[in-house]
C-alpha cells in the first residue's frame, strides 16, 4: 500500500494543499493508500508531500501524480481533449504557483491570523520551546515569501490578486460541474485541495469571505465531497 507522508493535521483536517492534493487522487482514483505524519526534512527534496511506493521514493505532488498515473494507470485524465488539458494546465499553475503563497502569507505573515496558525501547527511543541519553534518557523516562510516576491506587497495588494484568482475559478466553475468539465478528472484533487484550504480553515480571512460569497465555490466543494464519499464507498473492501 501506498504511503503519503505529510504534515500532522492542523484545525483536525489536511491543511497543506498540496497533501491534500495527492490524498484527493489517489480516493478519485481507487488507489489504497495510508498516510504518515512526518518532519519535511525528511522528504527527499525537504518538502512534503511524498510518497513511498514498493520502497521507491517521489517528492513533488505533481510527480506523484504522474508517477501514480504511469503505474497504475490513468482513470481520470486518459480521455481528455486538448482543450480540458490546456484548463486544466492553467487552472494548476493559478492555484500553485499564486494562490497559494496568497494562503501561506495570510496564515504566516498576517497577524490577524498568524495566532490560530501558530496555535494550530505548533501546540504540541512544550510550552518552553513552543514561542521559538514557531517564531524560527514563521521567520523562514517570511524570508521565503519575500524571495517570491509577495512578502514584499502591502497586504492589500495579495489579498486582491488571490480574490482575482478565486474570481476567475468562481466564473469557471459557473461553466461545469467540475474543474475543466461535467466529469471529475486530475484537476479536481487541485482545486479541491486549494478551494478546501480556504473555504474550510476556521480562519476568516479575505479569502474565505471572497470564497464564500460566489455560490458556485460553496457548491463545488459540496458536489466533490458527494463525489469523493461515493469513490470512498465503492473502494471500500
Amino acid at each position: 500500500m501506498i504511503e503519503i507522508h505529510q504534515f500532522a493535521p492542523g484545525w483536525g483536517l489536511n491543511a497543506s494543499p498540496f497533501c491534500l492534493k495527492v490524498e484527493t487522487y489517489c480516493r478519485l482514483a481507487g488507489i489504497p493508500y495510508q498516510t504518515k505524519s512526518t518532519l519535511p526534512f525528511k522528504g527527499p527534496r525537504g518538502k512534503l508531500p511524498f510518497i513511498i511506493d514498493q520502497s521507491q521514493k517521489v517528492p513533488d505532488s505533481g510527480n506523484i501524480l504522474a508517477y501514480l498515473k504511469m503505474t497504475y494507470g490513468d482513470p481520470l485524465d486518459g480521455q481528455l481533449s486538448a482543450a480540458e488539458l490546456a484548463s486544466g494546465h492553467l487552472l494548476r499553475r493559478t492555484c500553485e504557483e499564486s494562490l497559494y503563497f496568497t494562503i501561506v502569507l495570510s496564515r504566516w505573515i498576517d497577524d490577524k491570523y498568524w495566532p490560530k496558525t501558530r496555535d494550530a501547527f505548533f501546540g504540541m511543541v512544550p510550552s518552553a520551546a513552543r514561542h521559538l519553534v514557531a517564531g524560527a518557523a514563521r521567520r523562514s516562510i517570511r524570508k521565503s515569501l519575500i524571495g517570491q516576491g509577495y512578502g514584499r506587497y502591502p497586504l492589500a495588494e495579495v489579498y486582491a490578486t488571490g480574490i482575482a484568482d478565486l474570481t476567475a475559478m468562481a466564473w469557471q466553475l459557473s461553466q461545469h460541474k467540475y474543474a475543466v468539465g461535467d466529469q471529475v478528472t486530475s484537476f479536481d484533487a487541485i482545486l479541491y485541495a486549494f478551494l478546501f484550504n480556504i473555504a474550510r480553515v476556521p480562519l476568516e480571512t479575505p479569502l474565505k469571505h471572497a470564497a464564500l460569497e460566489d455560490a458556485s465555490i460553496p457548491a463545488y466543494l459540496e458536489r466533490m465531497d458527494d463525489v469523493l464519499k461515493m469513490k470512498d464507498g465503492t473502494n471500500r473492501v
